[in-house]
């Protein structure tokens, strides 16, 4: 579904996001607070999810599968989209596979997830100074915002906060494996004999 990445609403939606929601926003600083952001950062996830198994029912296809950090991504991505500065998005072939990075590792992403499910399930985090935030209060969709996002309450970040972060990475890296910047390929070089080429 190219045509959606395309889309000027889609995309206008997402930059506004990160206007209203910048990761460097400190309430304590700027004296304001933005409220109930765990719950508008799952919304606006899930809108974006049923928005998108809406196109895929349009055109025939089945609703899209959860991604799992152990398995193969099916199908590839062709972004077709180049940089302002210059250069193409890289793309993604078929069946490609999640890999370890340098800082993050595959285990640690199945870790998150499972603190995540884990949380959810006892309506509660725990964060690293012991503390344990309730997620079934008044101010429990507020509070899911540490689940995801660790910058913006980083004293009661838990490490499933990274979970987000870490999964856009891994994501971004999987057309460059060994922490390699993403280089054209070259063709190979051929030399003619006569009528073959080899």
């Amino acid at each position: 579904l190219p045509y959606l990445g395309e889309d000027v609403g889609l995309n206008s939606h997402h930059s506004h996001w990160h206007m209203d929601f910048p990761f460097w926003w400190k309430a304590a600083e700027y004296g304001i607070e933005k409220d109930r952001k765990g719950e508008l950062f799952y919304y606006m996830h899930h809108q974006m999810i049923a928005r998108y198994d809406l196109e895929r029912l349009s055109n025939h296809l089945a609703r899209e599968q959860p991604l799992s950090f152990e398995e193969e991504i099916e199908h590839g991505f062709y972004p077709q989209t180049t940089y302002r500065v210059g250069g193409e998005f890289p793309s993604r072939q078929d069946n490609f596979e999640f890999h370890d990075l340098e800082h993050i590792k595959i285990q640690d992403m199945l870790d998150y997830t499972r603190r995540i499910r884990n949380a959810i399930l006892k309506h509660s985090v725990l964060t690293k100074t012991g503390e344990h935030i309730a997620l079934d209060n008044e101010h429990g969709s507020s509070s899911s915002e540490i689940l995801w996002n660790p910058r913006w309450r980083p004293s009661t970040t838990t490490t499933t906060a990274l979970c987000n972060n870490y999964a856009h990475i891994l994501l971004g890296q999987i057309p460059t494996p060994h922490h390699r910047p993403a280089q054209p390929r070259q063709r190979p070089r051929r030399e003619h004999r006569g009528d073959r080429v080899q």
